[in-house]
């Protein structure tokens, strides 16, 4: 890379393909989370109906609208399909990229735009929710969105410019509550607040936060009639439960110590972690620049914010990541510009940490403590090469002279991980996590007549997208279901335990019946004798073939 000119204006467009457009579509879904997205964004397709959001054909309230009208379009696009699944979340990452490169190119520098870019793009954090299905990057694109509009708007000069900017900033609020609800304006709110009050600019808010709490209601208020009109309860059920009790009771899901995002900052901005000590450092003198100080708020009350709240899932810091990227691309082009040993340092420890990481895989592997069956010892060695290659990586990183080389090679880590990942998941991991293969198995045993039993919603949404139904109905638990099984005209689609040997017995008078559970079933030996049982590692169906038509 001595001799070379590469230019990060045209090797992040290239990245971006390569890391997040080519791997979208190589593995299978995983459950739940992806499965439970494709399937309720597939029936709002089918069913024509973009108000109201169902999943299994159920009333599915845990979350609003916007999110699965992305989806919902990428199939329209893509088809029904892997890639499709999850390009909302690919473009959303991009989306959000793009809103750190205008503001750092409007504010900062073009260098440092698409320093910052590559950075934010390339951290472990935001690749792999950004081509994994989930709500959450297109929540993160909306948030960016809104906190780079909010920086134009405090940055303007004008009035005409301020209205646009702080508009704009209320539209982007707007969406993001109608991605995945209320504490969505928390944390614009929380940032931009302290923000303008530290520079001095408080009157600022009572001017203009009337006009962004206006165009925030405008973006949610066709939906939110909507949705009131075709389903009286949605509001108290999506304020009071999922929002209150998930994020503030005592018994709130996911409940966890003070300190749980630590480490997940930690991991979160691989390959950077190991050049951040420099980076950090050199900002020392840079402090008084108010971008950085809008970034530091930016980066420390949301995780405050989210480190406080009851309920917490790692995938809620993702929009620390890009004042992250803004503060490690500030300091790591300081860093170079005084030639610091700390990158070069970071570097060498980075390549050891993952050479040994490979060394240990084929210890591993060699010694049988690899939870891999006969037909999968190529796993090991796969996942070696991707040790390996990002450990090549950093020794590169060295070596290169120029801070864009040296960069692109810590954009290119990561690259193999993505890219063959998939392929090292052992058979456990695939017949515990990624129905597709065991679907594919018992597909001849699926026709449109078939009753379809699934033993929670985490098997359920595997029989949904597969075949392409939404009538399947659930037994032994219904988990996040249940509020949607609570209507009388759903209740039916339950079928206790005790009772499933009577359905059984019931319904293949007509039709052939199929059972799908995980693991141990709750119903026990009660069931009648199957025709057929067809088992994969965690995965096991029954199948009782249509009883003769009696005469």
């Amino acid at each position: 890379m001595r001799h070379t000119q590469l230019k990060l204006s045209s090797w992040v467009p290239i990245f971006f393909i390569l890391l997040y457009l080519l791997p979208l579509g190589l593995r299978d879904l995983w459950s739940p989370d992806e499965l439970r997205y494709a399937e309720i964004s597939r029936e709002m397709v089918a069913s024509g109906d973009w108000i109201v959001p169902h999943f299994n054909g159920l009333r599915y309230f845990e979350k609003p609208v916007m999110g699965y009208w992305m989806n919902a379009l990428a199939q329209l696009v893509f088809g029904e399909n892997n890639f499709a699944v999850r390009a909302s979340s690919a473009f959303s990452a991009l989306g959000a990229a793009f809103c750190l490169w205008l503001l750092l190119w409007r504010f900062a520098s073009r260098s440092i735009a698409w320093l910052a870019s590559g950075i934010y793009l390339s951290m472990f954090m935001v690749s792999g929710i950004g081509t994994y299905s989930v709500l959450d990057s297109m929540l993160n694109l909306w948030l960016t969105a809104s906190f780079t509009a909010f920086y134009f708007a405090i940055r303007s000069d004008t009035t005409r410019q301020r209205a646009k900017y702080y508009g704009l900033a209320g539209l982007y609020c707007g969406f993001a509550v109608l991605t995945k609800g209320f504490l969505a304006l928390a944390l614009p709110v929380l940032v931009v607040v302290p923000y303008m009050l530290w520079s001095q600019q408080f009157k600022q808010i009572i001017k203009w936060g009337w006009w962004v709490m206006l165009l925030a209601l405008l973006a949610c208020l066709p939906w939110a009639l909507a949705i009131h009109a075709a389903e009286v309860d949605y509001w108290h059920y999506f304020f009071w439960i999922e929002h209150i009790q998930r994020f503030a009771a005592e018994n709130a899901q996911h409940s966890a110590p003070i300190w749980y995002y630590l480490p997940f900052v930690a991991a979160g901005v691989l390959p950077w972690l190991f050049w951040s000590p420099s980076a950090l450092r050199h900002l020392k003198g840079q402090m008084h620049l108010p971008l950085l100080r809008y970034a530091l708020l930016w980066a420390i009350l949301p995780l405050l914010f989210f480190s406080l709240a009851k309920g917490k899932l790692a995938t809620y810091i993702l929009p620390i990541m890009a004042p992250l990227a803004i503060l490690f691309a500030f300091g790591i082009q300081q860093a170079f510009a005084r030639s610091c040993r700390g990158l070069n340092w970071g570097s060498w420890l980075n390549a050891l940490l993952f050479a040994l990481l490979a060394i240990a895989t084929l210890i591993l592997n060699f010694s049988g403590k690899l939870p891999l069956d006969a037909d999968e010892s190529y796993r090991p060695w796969l996942l070696f090469s991707i040790f390996a290659f990002w450990s090549a990586m950093a020794v590169v990183a060295v070596k290169a002279n120029s801070l864009n080389g040296k960069v692109a090679s810590y954009m290119l880590m990561p690259l193999a991980l993505f890219m063959l990942a998939w392929a090292t998941f052992p058979n456990l991991s695939i017949y515990s996590k990624m129905p597709a293969k065991f679907v594919q198995q018992i597909e001849h045993l699926v026709d449109a007549n078939t009753v379809l039993v699934a033993d929670y919603p985490d098997t359920m949404s595997a029989l949904n997208w597969y075949f392409k139904r939404s009538d399947v109905y659930l037994t032994s638990a219904k988990g996040e279901l249940e509020y949607g099984l609570s209507y009388p005209d759903a209740q039916q689609r339950f079928v206790p335990s005790a009772a499933l040997a009577t359905f059984i017995e019931q319904h293949r008078k007509v039709a052939p019946v199929l059972i799908y559970f995980r693991d141990k079933p709750h119903f026990g030996d009660t069931l009648p004798a199957t025709d057929q049982r067809i088992q994969r590692g965690r995965y096991t169906v029954l199948y009782y073939q249509a009883l003769p038509s009696q005469p």
